[in-house]
């Protein structure tokens, strides 16, 4: 039996979370088209009977504006160092960029098996040979794997390739779980994800969802009380939307997939707060549970 850790590395928006998703088969990380949308490292606990693999998803590596985004970067980076092997994963709708090589910079010297796994080959890219050319280029590499975690292209290729570099060992965790966070913190990231979803511009980054109540009552339903905080009265107006359009959609379709998750009727409860420049401040991000 092979049981160990690989942490997921790479630029935002690359797929990192899709990926994980889809080999767990349960959505457990936030997905969405905008970049960022993973803030906090999260565990995802594959398990099959020739062992057990534990992904570790980070933030994107990128370069920081806010305390919020030098937090993220200094948490992705730590997670390199981290587990057996390092998953690099490259959208290969896309030519590789000065982050790209930056990213290679940064881990080419740690000592542990690294694969590539070029993402999103659904897409078309006129360009993909050149760059996998390039990839070929780069020293202590172990393999590239070109892949979709959207329609699920050798995924079980990249799967093969991780069980034959992970070392001998009974598994990490239970085999019935899917990941250690916890359901308040679920929740909160499904709510962020539609929000993310649902709104443009600058809102989807200055939006945090804190879980204020989280109980299950006589009824059988569990009541969640959660607060949005923005950083602006403006942003306030728009995430709420015209006689309150906007957060009445957001809320119905969290609490769909919250359901789904939880598999227990829920009512759910937003709040949309002001908390003044919160990304530029080192207490919100602790408050706020990013560090």
């Amino acid at each position: 039996m092979k049981s160990g850790v690989v942490v997921l590395a790479g630029k935002p928006n690359t797929g990192k979370s899709t990926l994980l998703n889809y080999i767990l088969k349960e959505k457990i990380a936030p997905v969405s088209s905008k970049p960022q949308t993973t803030r906090k490292r999260l565990k995802g606990i594959y398990t099959e009977e020739r062992g057990q693999i534990v992904f570790i998803d980070s933030p994107g590596l990128h370069k920081p504006i806010y305390v919020l985004g030098k937090y993220m970067v200094e948490e992705a980076i730590k997670n390199l160092y981290d587990g057996d092997v390092l998953l690099w994963i490259i959208d290969s709708s896309k030519n590789l960029t000065e982050e790209d090589y930056t990213i290679y910079d940064r881990i080419k010297n740690i000592k542990k098996p690294k694969i590539i796994a070029i993402n999103k080959t659904d897409i078309v890219n006129p360009n993909r040979k050149k760059l996998i050319n390039e990839l070929n280029n780069f020293d202590s590499i172990d393999k590239i794997i070109p892949i979709s975690s959207t329609t699920g292209e050798n995924v079980d290729i990249l799967l093969d390739e991780i069980f034959k570099i992970l070392p001998e060992g009974k598994y990490l965790y239970d085999p019935d779980i899917l990941t250690d966070s916890t359901e308040r913190e679920i929740v909160s990231e499904i709510i962020r994800e539609k929000i993310l979803i649902n709104t443009e511009e600058e809102i989807p980054y200055s939006v945090a969802v804190l879980i204020d109540e989280f109980k299950e009552r006589e009824n059988g339903k569990v009541y969640i009380k959660a607060i949005i905080y923005v950083e602006k009265e403006s942003q306030k107006k728009i995430l709420i939307g015209y006689k309150g359009n906007l957060i009445k959609k957001i809320g119905i379709e969290s609490r769909i997939e919250i359901e789904r998750f939880l598999g227990k009727p829920i009512f759910l409860e937003l709040w949309v707060k002001v908390y003044k420049n919160w990304r530029k401040k080192e207490e919100a991000i602790r408050y706020l549970g990013y560090k």
